[in-house]
């Protein structure tokens, strides 16, 4: 009887081998190559996860180092996290940063106080039966969020569990609000202790300029699908399927606990001013648990950014998180106002200081939808139509 034959291991230099050909190998299927800073990024993914595999057969405790990947928006850093996570083979959790708050605060309902805070028990529920933590989109506008942040990269190096990072911030620009800068010091030195900071820098943001024959990325097809519509005529609406809701359609919701007055809800679409959407007390959590229920996103008169003022400030950092979470969760986003709905300012400055301080960010994520415009003056396009209806 011939033996059975077991597999042999590979060797940790195998492993990283195979890892880097493995996201060479997806760049390809989705028609691009590796830039040398994304390649760069990639060696030291696949060199982390060949220690990270390797520390699990030789039952050592010693983790690799986290790794903290930064650079300008559109540079291919959450593709290069995904590509990697899919084929890396450990027990690991993504989490999208906005997703992380919500994970946090939703389990603190759920523990009684008593040893340890209820937020230490749900960072610790949040580790538990992983050995990596991915992390993308991680940024600090808050000092409070900046807190919980803290704690959990406290706990992760207690319980030698490693993150991989993604961030549009060095680590010394997170939090960059001069009067909490100061506070946040610790943890981005502890941050800079525990992790190897790589930046990845290119010529190029791939979302607005995508390589010639670039496959869209995974994931994103629902959101890419959406369109920014000017002015929203019935026309153009009509078009795309969309139909302005009748009165009668109003409803009330309450995703968590603020009520949110919305045009049109149903299983699939969800239709809401920008005003009664941002210009109150939501909070991303609402918009978490929205998007959970309604695949198809319609927000109406969307006011021009150029003219924007400071007392519109909330209404916009409301309106980018909606962005990031609908980019995230992959829904399809239609856009509605009479215009310029244009987010390409160079850098917010005193006439655009009500926009948001991840502006850069959300402007390369609305370049991805399409476009419908009427040019020229909106009440001659409006009536054009009339007449050509009557």
């Amino acid at each position: 009887m011939t033996p059975l034959l077991r597999p042999v291991p590979r060797s940790a230099r195998d492993t990283a081998r195979a890892l880097l050909a493995g996201m060479e190998h997806d760049a390809g299927q989705a028609g691009f190559a590796l830039e040398p800073g994304q390649r760069q990024a990639a060696e030291r993914l696949a060199a982390f996860g060949a220690q990270l595999t390797g520390r699990r057969r030789t039952l050592s405790r010693k983790p690799p180092r986290s790794l903290y990947f930064h650079g300008p928006v559109g540079r291919g850093k959450t593709w290069l996290m995904d590509s990697f996570y899919g084929r890396l083979d450990a027990r690991k959790l993504r989490v999208h940063f906005h997703d992380f708050f919500r994970r946090l605060h939703a389990g603190t309902h759920g523990f009684e106080t008593g040893n340890g805070t209820a937020i230490q028990q749900s960072v610790d529920a949040l580790l538990d039966g992983i050995d990596v933590l991915f992390f993308d989109e991680f940024h600090v506008h808050d000092v409070g969020d900046g807190m919980f942040i803290a704690r959990l990269l406290r706990t992760a190096a207690q319980r030698r569990i490693p993150l991989v990072v993604t961030s549009n911030y060095a680590p010394d620009n997170l939090l960059p609000n001069p009067l909490w800068h100061d506070h946040f010091l610790p943890t981005i030195e502890a941050i800079e202790e525990m992790m190897d900071i790589v930046e990845i820098e290119g010529p190029t943001d791939f979302r607005r300029f995508p390589a010639a024959g670039t496959a869209p990325a995974k994931g994103s097809a629902a959101f890419r699908s959406g369109r920014i519509i000017c002015p929203g005529t019935p026309r153009q609406l009509g078009r795309l399927g969309l139909f302005r809701p009748a009165p009668s359609q109003s409803r009330v919701l309450q995703p968590t606990t603020q009520p949110i007055v919305v045009r049109n809800s149903d299983p699939d679409v969800l239709w809401v001013g920008f005003e009664e959407l941002c210009g109150g007390l939501t909070s991303t959590a609402d918009f978490l648990v929205l998007a959970e229920t309604h695949k198809t996103w319609v927000i109406d008169d969307v006011p021009s950014p150029a003219g924007s003022d400071s007392s519109s400030a909330p209404s916009w950092q409301r309106f980018s998180n909606v962005v990031d979470v609908l980019h995230d969760q992959d829904i399809t986003l239609f856009l509605i106002g009479e215009g310029p709905l244009e987010w390409d300012i160079d850098a917010p400055d005193s006439d655009h200081s009500a926009l948001p301080v991840d502006l850069a960010r959300i402007a390369s994520r609305l370049s991805l939808l399409g476009r419908s415009e009427h040019h020229g003056d909106v009440e001659s396009a409006l009536h054009k139509e009339e007449t050509a209806g009557s």
